[in-house]
């Protein structure tokens, strides 16, 4: 653009320049950097990452030539995009793989909040201990069965530590004895009341072993509830943004079926919302035990 004697603007056509030839290298050089200095890390921290999403070994010394001197190669470019747009800590596998964790993220930004798919529960517990959804948990919201991922798999100890230092729970059974977990047995092949008697303990569990050793404050924020319905979901939403989602398959015990890990992405829409609704209608709906 030049201006003319009257100090308008005018604009100037490249196309009609073809000695104008844009510095790909510097474009490149200055892409690389921008990615770095959007997650804020140091230049030995972000060869590091690079280095675990590449598969080879990135040099602090080859990531500031990269970003000063030479042009960095191609899929150092990607691997640096990808990571650049991951917008903050999500809950990875059980090494916490941040690489792994910036491919989860933008594939979940394109697949309606799913960041992970897991073919069994025991898959997923064995990538995913329970530590790693509870422990910084704030809130906790869960509906399913018996609950077992809460009441068998996680510490007791450690769920009254975190209750006690102002995590509220939101725990929905499937009520012992009652027509639909009956119906479940009898599908899934147990005995008559296996079931029944499962869910039963972990209530007891939850009352007698959490609830009833917290102070009377943190007590309150423990709230248990039962549904008589059929039952198609296990969820548990953490802190309004994650969700573990389980569907009980026909014939299918339900450690046998297949986990969803959703992470909540949009404001309107995606699996999050769908999950967080089906949990609000069943907890309006809920009795006490």
């Amino acid at each position: 653009m030049r201006e003319s004697a009257n100090d308008s603007a005018e604009v100037v056509s490249l196309h009609g320049r073809t000695a104008y030839k844009p510095d790909l290298s510097q474009l490149a050089r200055n892409q690389l950097a921008a990615a770095r200095a959007a997650r804020g890390l140091s230049v030995e921290e972000f060869a590091e990452l690079l280095s675990a999403m590449l598969d080879w070994h990135v040099s602090p010394e080859a990531l500031e030539s990269w970003e000063g001197v030479t042009t960095p190669p191609g899929d150092v470019l990607v691997a640096a995009d990808i990571i650049g747009r991951q917008r903050g800590p999500q809950l990875g596998g059980a090494d916490g793989d941040e690489s792994q964790d910036a491919l989860a993220q933008l594939v979940g930004n394109q697949f309606a909040d799913l960041t992970g798919v897991y073919v069994s529960r025991s898959e997923f517990q064995a990538k995913v201990p329970a530590s790693d959804i509870f422990d910084d948990a704030k809130d906790i919201r869960m509906c399913g069965l018996s609950l077992n991922l809460l009441c068998q798999a996680y510490s007791g100890s450690r769920l009254k530590e975190i209750v006690q230092a102002g995590t509220h729970l939101q725990a929905l059974f499937l009520k012992p004895n009652g027509r639909y977990i009956a119906d479940r047995e009898r599908e899934e092949g147990y005995p008559e009341g296996q079931l029944s008697a499962l869910t039963a303990l972990n209530i007891a569990i939850l009352k007698e072993r959490v609830v009833g050793e917290l102070s009377e404050e943190a007590a309150d924020r423990v709230e248990i509830g039962v549904y008589d319905e059929p039952i198609r979901f296990n969820l548990t939403l953490i802190d309004k943004q994650m969700c573990v989602a389980q569907p009980y398959l026909p014939e299918t015990r339900g450690v046998d079926s297949p986990v969803f890990l959703v992470r909540k992405r949009r404001a309107v829409g995606g699996l999050y919302s769908t999950f967080d609704q089906i949990f609000t209608s069943m907890w309006e709906r809920r009795t006490t035990e």
